[in-house]
């Protein structure tokens, strides 16, 4: 048995959970991965390397892990929870399950279900939703029995490559549907129907909705939503500049109550107590140390600051797992085994996992325990102190009386300085180092911004921001206050924080987006990791040095993935109900043609077209075109144009007095980006080895005569032919019957890929225009379950009976071609989603495969409705 059992019976357990998870889509894999860890279990037994109760422990805890997670997650996927269908709403009644989270004029809560009401009976639900509240939301809290109408849709990402997978996180969370109403319209809005008590939760509650009135009518925008989310955990007030800034300077996890938070206003708690203790008259210390010491004192007494902290900020899970790692530390402290910082996180994972057999699988969990074991690591490992040269402090003068006292203290001080300020520096590498994988892969990031700004910030938002605006929480609390108490020094603080994190924003390149790294390549990473610390040998532990650097030198190069030499790639992004389209050339151009809407909710630049680029390793657009102004087409242009740079921007010319329209005015003044009016008359554009015609609009005599309603805007969208070669794309934006038939009189439209017109809508079929282009594959790009009802069944039947194979983003997630003169390929994103294997059941060994297939091809062949592309 080891020296140390609990880190190994943690790594069992952690090991079981993994392979639990994954049995519902890899079963025999699962199996295989038992029996390979029993047979080498048996091999350390035989060998009487390790006793054979041990062993047998090691395996109960990997088989528990292994079994229990397999059950939570066949229940998070599991069919049967009412969904609605077409437009109809349910009369829902549910209980309030967590604090709910407010924001301007809006709130989201998750709400556990109790029944759905029917004419003449009620019907009970069991499952967990998201409720999204627009309007005016009454105060509302944990516990809280509601009524409600409003539709129940399963949760669905927008499934493309590099993107957020917004359903698998919500399924984590075992929330099982989204609903949403409109408080200003639904007349019934939201009832109130009774409360069920948790005293604790009911007191944190009415603390936390106090602490948010007094803060929002007391400070100034944005230290209100800033000293919200550091106190109350409340970030729906946080503005997305002040989410930018943060981000940028690697200091985003800041804004969120986390272990480090928790940590830092522990060691404050824990050394004013300690000093205060240590100040008691001698008497009374003299009998306090005869019951503990004030080490131990101040241990007992950090705790419950800690805790109200934590329950204050609404204790989600993240923070109640730092809260558990800290409530095991200061445990440890009491026990007087400070030096086994292994063990208690080994213990801290085991109650966690123990609790929640999915938690591996959070980005949190994740973050969180390999920054702690990245500080445990260098905490175990013996350091010689550096020294300091005191020059000036002669070993002669160190030893003559008080002078010597004093240059001797002051020696000392710069000694300890010197120690503590490298121990940071090294701690702060250390934690970026072993996330830096898991940061590039979901956001896309290398914050070597941030190994400067966490010193900074961390300490003063620790040791400063958050001790304060908590004195002032508990301050309003006690005196009953409807304003902030210590408003000014609160707001000045805040103001210091929003500044220095801005100006490290502001650095150059301070934002360094990167390609997503890939499962092999973070595998490799963190072997060598490990290599550099527990390696055998000193050319191991350098060889493992070099690998990680050069890796780690590969992800902030992120070198482009072209395609191959005479091919062109075509991407249709799942941008729900609008349009986004990237055309990458094998010579290196690109064009984008439309980017999506944005809601109070979603910016589709943001959220998916930038985050794509991104992965894809693309800086530069030689080409955006925006094809005609209305939101769903060029609402997420402004934040593309932003942030990477344009070559020029092509629109029909048309321009309207509308918001979303002047943000794009604005960045391309900003920019300085060439703005063309793009019309028939253009003579054609070389976009690599391709050559790109506008077949539309025609030139106008005057912009003064154009009408903006919606069809003639939809028929004065821009239409582009992309030509590579022998090979056509077609882009028609929402062009309808009208431009169809002037564009079948006008020009050859033959085309081996089609944008479908306007989204599939009824006014956008003209079969004479069908038949002229011809299109093997035909893409819609349309929102799931969309209010307007497309695609049109008229239009999927003619394509149907005209033998286009049809490709939806709804339904088959980002769509790309890679089309060269001799063969096409067609892959979609949703045919990389794992799919639930059952296990004995005919096909269950293909449908493994084809999800081992999906965990390592970067393209899946997509099968449309009528016949399979290949």
């Amino acid at each position: 048995m080891p020296a140390r059992p609990l880190p190994v019976l943690a790594v069992s357990l952690l090991l079981g959970s993994l392979t639990g998870a994954a049995s519902i889509y890899l079963p025999v894999f699962a199996i295989l991965s038992a029996s390979l860890l029993l047979a080498f279990l048996f091999i350390l037994m035989f060998s009487r390397r390790c006793k054979a109760a041990f062993v047998c422990l090691i395996y109960l805890l990997f088989l528990c892990g292994m079994v229990s997670a397999a059950l939570t997650q066949a229940r998070t996927i599991s069919p049967g929870f009412p969904y609605s269908t077409g437009t109809g709403k349910f009369d829902v009644i549910g209980e309030i399950a967590e604090p709910v989270r407010y924001g301007p004029s809006r709130a989201a809560a998750i709400v556990s279900l109790r029944r759905i009401l029917a004419t003449d009976h009620a019907v009970p639900v069991d499952g967990r939703i998201r409720l999204t509240m627009r309007g005016d939301v009454p105060p509302l809290v944990v516990g809280d029995v509601v009524r409600f109408q409003s539709r129940l849709r399963p949760p669905h990402s927008q499934w493309n490559p590099g993107g957020f997978d917004y359903e698998t996180y919500l399924l984590h969370h075992r929330i099982k549907g989204i609903g949403s109403i409109n408080l200003g319209s639904d007349e019934k809005g939201i009832q109130l129907l009774t409360h069920v008590t948790y005293p604790v939760l009911d007191r944190a509650d009415v603390w936390r909705g106090r602490i948010r009135e007094a803060a929002l009518r007391t400070l100034d925008s944005p230290a209100a939503s800033v000293y919200l989310a550091l106190i109350t955990g409340e970030t729906g007030y946080l503005s997305q500049d002040v989410r930018d800034d943060f981000m940028s300077s690697g200091t985003t996890h800041i804004l969120s109550i986390s272990g480090s938070h928790l940590g830092l206003i522990g060691v404050v708690v824990f050394w004013i107590v300690r000093r205060a203790i240590l100040m008691l008259p001698s008497s009374w210390l003299l009998r306090l140390t005869l019951r503990m010491t004030p080490t131990k004192a101040a241990a007992v007494l950090t705790m419950p600051v800690v805790a109200f902290y934590a329950i204050l900020g609404g204790a989600e899970v993240a923070t109640v797992r730092s809260l558990l790692m800290l409530g095991l530390f200061m445990g440890a402290v009491l026990l007087g085994r400070t030096h086994h910082l292994g063990t208690g996180l080994a213990f801290a994972a085991l109650i966690i996992i123990a609790w929640d057999p999915l938690a591996p699988l959070d980005l949190s969990f994740q973050l969180s325990f390999l920054s702690v074991l990245a500080i445990v690591v260098l905490a175990s490992r013996e350091r010689e102190p550096l020294p300091v040269v005191a020059e000036g402090f002669p070993q002669a003068d160190i030893q003559a009386g008080s002078a010597g006292r004093f240059l001797s203290n002051m020696r000392t001080v710069l000694q300890r300085l010197a120690n503590s300020g490298c121990e940071l520096v090294l701690l702060g590498v250390a934690v970026t180092l072993v996330t830096t994988p898991l940061v590039a892969i979901h956001f896309h990031q290398m914050a070597w911004v941030g190994l400067m700004a966490n010193l900074l910030i961390v300490p003063f938002v620790g040791f400063f921001v958050v001790p304060l605006g908590l004195l002032g929480c508990v301050g309003t609390l006690l005196l009953g206050s409807d304003s902030l108490l210590g408003a000014i020094p609160i707001q000045a603080a805040v103001d210091s924080l929003l500044w220095v994190a801005h100006s490290f924003a502001a650095l150059p390149a301070a934002r360094w987006m990167v390609t997503s790294p890939s499962l092999w390549q973070v595998g490799v990473f963190y072997l060598c990791l490990a290599g550099m610390f527990w390696g055998s040998s000193q050319w191991v532990k350098y060889s493992s040095m070099a690998v990680a650097a050069g890796l780690v030198g590969l992800w902030v190069w992120s070198p482009r993935d072209l395609p191959e030499k005479g091919s062109v790639r075509l991407t249709f992004l799942d941008v729900g109900q609008g349009d986004a389209a990237v055309i990458e050339t094998s010579e290196g151009p690109v064009m984008l043609v439309d980017g999506g809407g944005v809601s109070d909710t979603i910016d589709q630049g943001r959220a998916v077209i930038a985050p794509f680029l991104w992965d894809r390793g693309i800086r530069r657009l030689d080409v955006v075109v925006a094809t005609h102004p209305q939101l769903d087409h060029i609402g997420g242009l402004a934040y593309v144009t932003r942030e990477f740079n344009v070559g020029e921007l092509w629109t029909n010319g048309i321009d309207r007095e509308l918001p979303f329209v002047r943000r794009l005015e604005q960045t391309m003044k900003e920019r300085r980006i060439p703005v063309k009016a793009a019309s028939t008359t253009d003579s054609a554009y070389l976009l690599g080895g391709c050559e790109v015609r506008v077949l539309n609009p025609p030139p106008r005599p005057s912009p003064a005569m154009l009408q903006t309603d919606g069809k003639h805007l939809n028929n004065e969208s821009v239409v582009i032919r992309l030509a590579c070669g022998r090979v056509s794309v077609l882009f028609t934006g929402d062009i309808e019957q009208e431009a169809e038939e002037r564009l079948v009189n006008e020009y050859p439209l033959g085309s081996a890929v089609l944008k479908v017109p306007h989204h599939g809508s009824r006014g956008s079929l003209h079969e004479l225009f069908l038949r002229r282009v011809n299109p093997d594959v035909a893409v819609v790009s349309v929102g799931r379950a969309n209010s307007y009802g497309h695609p049109a069944p008229a239009m999927l039947d003619m394509y149907r009976r005209l033998n286009i194979a049809v490709l939806r983003t709804d339904r088959h997630g980002a769509v790309t071609i890679v089309q060269s003169p001799s063969r096409r390929l067609v892959a979609c994103e949703g045919a990389r989603r794992l799919k639930a294997v059952a296990p004995g059941r005919p096909g269950s060994w293909k449908r493994e495969r084809d999800n081992l297939r999906r965990l390592w091809s970067a393209d899946m062949p997509c099968m449309t409705e009528e016949n399979p592309t290949t």
